[in-house]
């Protein structure tokens, strides 16, 4: 079974060429993807007929199926028959009894406001991006030859849609039962040039709102009469709601991966271990999400610098909590679910969904359930599950980076001044609580929620254009939810490259400043109990402490670093000398007052270098390193300087505050 990564990688190879200059989508109904409809609807990429002569025969064939049908006198379901609850009407009225069907479902909402010209998109009226594929979709359906629709009803669609005439067609309505009818039904309402229904244009960047008719008589068009079954043809089936769900699903994928790459620069900022996704653990429990996210990962977070080796020996936790270590099997099963709606959707991109069906080659008429949405709504309630379990992740990852207590050294809230002075990530973090509780609640199963409609005729309806625009809007939410994240996971990564720069930069003046003050206390022996500690203990007791008080002002951390460096010297010492000298205790209250000005001075100078030349590249993996690369260089966000980076105090306080005096 391919990968989840080799599936995305596929689609976007795809989209790639497919959005090259003088690229189009021909239709055959039978190879449309996730990438042609993602070409189509949003990048305005032009769809075609087919060249096939096959495929044109199929539809004349159709159409001349159930010519023979009638004129046998007999009785087509939705032709000379009433529809739904009331098909046990007759009537001989052909062509009129297709726009009756358009006219009572032509009963949506639209606001007034949504129909002005200098208006965007509102919230009432399908996206356009949506409406787009809508069109694509239900041509490339109807090209199969199973709906007696002619060829020029196909062409007449695709020649509206590759002018950048777009339907306004309302929201909500759709049950997704004998498909989405009432959404469909401003599509025929736009083929019969309806003055009701509207249309937004955009014509030499001059956006705008005009009528069907209008819109058909500024394309040279007439209004189309519709034929026998062409009226359902048009309108019953499940392109609206697979149309928002290729959309969904397809930006869901990508924010799986980027979920990944996230993971691993969380890695790298909580000095994790990159033996979490060790492809042993994998091994042992054979699943191929599990397996995929942790050989991504690992992947990723090549050439680090800042993951640590697992280590049983240190102090404190021996392992990385469960937001990173149990990583790979909690992404794991999204990308499995992910991959089993990808199959559901591709299968629904090419099928015939309409009612009835005919089969050219038998001869025979099929009355079927193919509009019955069901399988877009398991695709989508996978994929929205799979959307909240990845949103819970990142918020557990930013919980831990954000909260000193558990960052291992990072500042309070990633400030990177004073702590007391700037909360830079505490909105943030709050921010993500607020999408994520949001995400959890649309994460709730929509298919459950199922009401007997239409006269009882359809006692069970599949729901899935609402589960696939709640996927949508949970695709915004996690989408919010990375941005920030990456925001986050970015700031600490620089925090994390100064700190690492601060060390090795102090580390040789302290040493120095250390041998220097002890050295009339050491002896020849290293083993004699008067001889002072060994400087790297020393060096490694100030960091543990200095990881400790990330939470304090710079003056407050580097006056309890070098308080607490100096009671770790004097007890250590008492253990080996039960009564060091007078002049012990003078050099070690040296010891500590030099400390206290090396660590300020040092952090200040390293500080202010940072700005001018980060360092946090050299410290990253090969995927990592490109993540904050495209962030910091291509998109321009910049490191989170504090309080000074404040619009209205940036002028008074001069671009800078300083960190205050020594005490």
């Amino acid at each position: 079974m391919a990968s989840h990564l080799s599936r995305l990688q596929e689609t976007w190879t795809l989209l790639d060429s497919l959005t090259q200059p003088l690229s189009h989508v021909a239709l055959d109904g039978e190879s449309l993807s996730v990438a042609a409809v993602v070409a189509v609807s949003r990048h305005s990429i032009k769809a075609s007929l087919p060249e096939s002569g096959q495929v044109l025969q199929r539809l004349q064939e159709s159409v001349d199926a159930l010519t023979a049908q009638l004129e046998r006198g007999e009785q087509v379901y939705g032709v000379n028959t009433g529809c739904g609850g009331n098909a046990n009407t007759r009537t001989r009225k052909l062509e009129i009894l297709q726009h009756s069907f358009f006219q009572h479902h032509q009963a949506g909402i639209i606001l007034k406001d949504a129909c002005l010209p200098d208006m965007n998109e509102g919230s009432q009226t399908l996206a356009p991006e949506a409406t787009r594929g809508t069109i694509l979709l239900r041509c490339n359906s109807l090209l199969r030859g199973h709906s007696a629709v002619r060829i020029e009803v196909i062409d007449i669609l695709l020649r509206i849609l590759n002018a950048g005439y777009v339907p306004l067609i309302p929201l909500r309505g759709s049950i997704s039962a004998s498909g989405d009818l009432s959404p469909l039904s401003y599509l025929g309402g736009l083929l019969e040039g309806n003055e009701d229904i509207f249309v937004h244009s955009n014509q030499d960047g001059q956006p705008k709102i005009l009528s069907a008719g209008d819109a058909l008589r500024n394309l040279g068009l007439e209004p189309l009469q519709m034929s026998a079954k062409e009226g359902l043809g048009v309108m019953n089936g499940t392109a609206v709601s697979t149309a928002v769900g290729t959309l969904a699903l397809h930006d869901s994928n990508n924010l799986a991966l980027l979920t990944q790459v996230l993971t691993a620069m969380a890695t790298e900022a909580l000095l994790g271990t990159v033996d979490n996704y060790h492809q042993f653990i994998s091994r042992c429990r054979p699943h191929p999400g599990q397996m995929e996210a942790a050989k991504n990962i690992r992947h990723f977070l090549h050439d680090s610098h800042l993951c640590q080796e697992t280590d049983v020996n240190k102090s404190g936790l021996v392992q990385d909590r469960y937001a990173l270590r149990t990583a790979p099997q909690w992404i794991g099963p999204q990308l499995e679910d992910l991959l089993s709606a990808g199959r559901q959707i591709d299968v629904e991109l090419n099928s015939t969904t309409d009612n009835p069906l005919i089969d050219v080659q038998e001869g025979r008429f099929h009355h079927g359930g193919n509009f019955q949405a069901a399988s877009v709504t398991s695709a989508m309630e996978k994929c929205r599950s799979a959307l909240v379990m990845l949103g819970r992740l990142l918020l557990g990852q930013c919980g831990e980076i954000t909260n000193p207590s558990l960052s291992k050294g990072l500042t309070a809230n990633l400030a990177f001044d004073d702590p007391s002075l700037s909360f830079a990530a505490k909105g943030l973090d709050v921010n993500m609580t607020a999408y994520f509780s949001e995400l959890a609640y649309l994460g709730h199963s929509v298919g459950s929620h199922v009401q007997s409609a239409e006269m009882n005729n359809q006692s069970v309806n599949s729901l899935a254009l609402i589960s696939a625009r709640y996927t949508g809007q949970s695709v915004q939410l996690l989408s919010m939810m990375c941005a920030v994240h990456l925001y986050i996971l970015c700031q600490a990564l620089d925090l994390r490259a100064l700190t690492i720069d601060f060390f090795l930069e102090t580390k040789p003046d302290a040493r120095e400043a250390y041998h220097r003050i002890f050295a009339n206390h050491q002896v020849a022996s290293p083993l004699s109990p008067s001889s002072i500690i060994d400087f790297d203990l020393v060096w490694t007791q100030a960091i543990s402490t200095w990881y400790e008080t990330s939470h304090m002002d710079l003056v407050d951390r580097c006056n309890q670093v070098s308080a607490s460096s100096f009671a770790y010297v004097v007890d250590t010492q008492m253990r080996r000398t039960p009564s060091p000298s007078p002049e012990f205790y003078h050099s070690a209250k040296q010891w500590k007052d030099k400390l206290l000005d090396v660590l300020f001075m040092r952090y200040n100078h390293t500080r202010k270098a940072f700005v001018q030349r980060p360092s946090t590249c050299s410290y990253l993996g090969v995927a990592t390193k490109e993540m904050y690369l495209f962030v910091r260089k291509d998109l321009g966000v910049p490191l989170h300087q504090g309080i000074q980076d404040h619009p209205p105090l940036a002028e008074s306080m001069g671009g800078a505050v300083q960190s205050p005096a020594l005490r």
